[in-house]
């Protein structure tokens, strides 16, 4: 099966279940408010405005005023509903259980309409302030910093000082002026090395000219360096790799290099895209073959997999992003079950590993219980003391 056919068949499977989903809102929504004559339209058009905004927006594209709009029209509507149909599900489950068990109390039994619009205004207003409180907390960038002590590093370095982060998602929704600020931040860091890992792009390369300059005012001492995320696949490998040659930033593909007689850092194409692409996954002890076995060594791979043969291959810090912490809570819990791995710092085996809930945002320009950030490690000589 070609590509497109691949991606044919996924592109109708999730237009389907998007509107599913979006029938199943309305229903309910209906049901709960019981609304008659004026706010019975009123409740059709805004469900049909948005159920259609995100996919027309994405076919007409940014350029365009009307598309813009569409697009960011869309992307709150894709947080409606999520957490709309997050509360009807749980409102189906406390009808079921009333059903069968008769809990509920007889004072919100007894009037059901005036209880059901009741349950619809106290949803709205909930959803309403995760959204705006979701879409200030997306715009401000947290700045952890984490020790990391590695027994190869050699003594002469005090402390080096990398500064990663991933999933910046550039394009319609996140534009030049926030791409800028976070750069801003990782040049604030003082960083010896910029890491970016995957999914920098959201678009076409052909709409992205505005990144060169920006990505290339980079100031790190040995440079910035670069992995696909499945977005990069999406959106065009070879119109990526030439913006990245533009800016100066080394993608790495499944290889490794010496940095500066300090550490190895290695990058591997992104599972997820590559996978779509029937790009077999290069062994990563190949990966690392020509590199030398006598420094540290540093991993970039988008998505958190991998991660056993990671270990098992010698690597000391590995750094992973795709699951945006969730985004939008509690969905937070459903990668962490997939991939077996909590956003944030953990050990695995005695390998540093970190998961970066990334940058920017997907679809909906808001993050609930998910912090944007980027990340600063500090590398030191395991049993050096710093004075």
């Amino acid at each position: 099966m070609d590509n497109h056919r691949t991606f044919f068949i996924f592109l109708i499977i999730a237009l389907l279940v998007y509107a599913s989903l979006n029938y199943y809102l309305y229903r309910r929504a209906v049901q709960s408010a019981s609304p008659v004559n004026f706010w019975a339209w009123v409740l059709r058009i805004v469900v049909m405005v948005g159920f259609l905004s995100f996919p027309l927006g994405r076919a007409l594209g940014p350029d365009g005023p009307l598309g813009s709009i569409l697009i960011w029209m869309g992307g709150f509507w894709l947080a409606v509903l999520a957490y709309g149909v997050m509360i009807a599900l749980l409102a189906d489950l406390v009808r079921l259980i009333d059903l069968l068990t008769g809990w509920l109390p007889g004072w919100i039994t007894a009037d059901r309409q005036l209880s059901g619009r009741a349950v619809f205004a106290g949803s709205l207003v909930l959803i309403v302030m995760l959204i705006t409180g979701g879409f200030i907390r997306s715009l401000y960038l947290a700045t952890p910093e984490y020790n990391v002590e590695l027994e190869g590093l050699s003594p002469d370095i005090e402390e080096y000082r990398i500064v990663a982060f991933s999933d910046c998602h550039l394009g319609a929704m996140v534009g030049e002026r926030r791409l800028k600020r976070l750069l801003e931040q990782v040049e604030y860091q003082s960083p010896d090395l910029v890491l970016i890992v995957g999914d920098l792009i959201d678009e076409s390369t052909e709409k992205l000219s505005w990144m060169v300059e920006p990505l290339s005012g980079i100031e790190a001492r040995d440079g910035v360096y670069a992995v696909t995320g499945n977005h990069e696949f999406y959106n065009g490998l070879k119109g990526f790799e030439d913006l990245m040659r533009k800016t100066g930033i080394r993608l790495l593909r499944n290889e490794a290099v010496r940095i500066d007689d300090a550490l190895v850092l290695a990058g591997l194409d992104d599972q997820t895209g590559g996978g779509s692409f029937h790009l077999k996954p290069l062994p990563i002890t190949k990966a690392l073959k020509d590199a030398g076995a006598d420094l540290p060594v540093i991993l970039m791979h988008h998505t958190p997999a991998r991660i056993d043969e990671a270990v098992h291959a010698g690597v000391d810090l590995m750094l992973c992003g795709h699951v945006h912490g969730g985004q939008l809570w509690p969905i937070k819990y459903i990668p962490e079950a997939i991939y077996g791995v909590k956003t944030g710092m953990s050990r695995v085996d005695g390998m540093y590993f970190y998961l970066t809930s990334g940058a920017g945002t997907w679809g909906a320009p808001v993050r609930v219980g998910a912090t944007p950030e980027i990340v600063t490690f500090i590398l030191r000589k395991k049993g050096l003391k710093v004075d």
